[in-house]
């Protein structure tokens, strides 16, 4: 049971147990006092855990925390700039960002009666902000045509899904025709056809969305051919549509397994797919693209 702590009058449990961002509470010689359930959950900590010790372990940096010791958690700590990024780590020796909000918690006389920071994890935030930008500066660059740019996109998705390959390809009377690929373990040629029922592609396209799966030996996929043939765990995948017409897929794969995909992937992927359907008009506007009744390209 999560004990009550008072500073002065303040009792923090009632102040900040059900807040939805990280809380900690330290006393007046730094030593931990109290941290809210969403700090547990976010750091893998437990209160007992915790309890009488220095945040020191909760940094990525070991010398931040001196660095934060001496200056918002002091005795001498200014009365202004308590928000700013910081990296801490897990239990489990994960790195996170995140935007910290902290400093000393004063009574009606100035004295100083404790610290306290509310930690929220930006990680996945910034990581999309990074993501978008990485997007633009690739389509926007004048100085690529729409192969490299295609490629440099599916080497950052490839980054992103923490996967092995990523593959484009055009899907027409029931063949899996590759167009682009990007892989750390294979080249695969383009023009390379596959029975479209041969690949998790077809699953992915009868569910008219994106689809993903983290260990295929646990799933659906287990039973497919494409698991017979390649054992792929990892597949992440979604339609590729060119002006508004479904034109085939693009997928990231890897024959190792990674952890859960989350709803945002699916997001995503969605999102480079939208880009690389701009490339890929730009080159159907050049007659560059392969179109029905034409031969697979080489």
């Amino acid at each position: 049971m999560t004990p009550s702590i008072s500073l002065g009058d303040i009792r923090i449990p009632d102040l900040f147990r059900d807040l939805p961002d990280a809380v900690i509470v330290a006393d007046e010689n730094q030593r931990i006092s109290w941290v809210n359930p969403a700090l547990q959950d976010m750091f893998g900590y437990s209160l007992e855990e915790l309890a009488g010790q220095t945040t020191k372990n909760l940094y990525a940096d070991h010398q931040n925390y001196e660095e934060q010791r001496n200056g918002r958690f002091s005795l001498t700590a200014s009365q202004r700039g308590h928000t700013y990024d910081m990296r801490y780590r897990r239990k489990n020796g994960k790195a996170f960002l995140s935007q910290t909000t902290g400093g000393p918690i004063r009574d009606k006389d100035d004295f100083i009666l404790g610290y306290f920071a509310i930690i929220k994890d930006i990680s996945k935030t910034r990581a999309f902000e990074d993501l978008l930008h990485s997007l633009f500066h690739i389509s926007s660059d004048q100085d690529k045509d729409a192969t490299q740019k295609i490629q440099e996109i599916m080497k950052l998705g490839c980054e992103h899904f923490q996967t092995d390959s990523g593959l484009v390809s055009w899907v027409h009377d029931g063949i899996y025709t590759i167009l682009y690929s990007y892989s750390d373990l294979v080249d695969i040629p383009r023009g390379t056809t596959f029975p479209l029922g041969e690949t998790y592609c077809s699953e992915m396209l009868s569910g008219n969305g994106p689809l993903a799966c983290h260990s295929a030996r646990h799933s659906k996929f287990a039973a497919h051919p494409c698991y017979d043939l390649f054992l792929l765990e990892t597949y992440i995948g979604v339609p590729l549509i060119v002006d508004g017409k479904l034109f085939g897929t693009l997928n990231f794969t890897s024959p190792d397994e990674r952890h859960p995909f989350e709803d945002g992937d699916l997001e995503v992927i969605k999102m480079f797919a939208a880009w690389i359907g701009q490339q890929l008009s730009f080159e159907k506007a050049t007659n560059q693209l392969p179109q029905p009744g034409q031969p697979a390209p080489t």
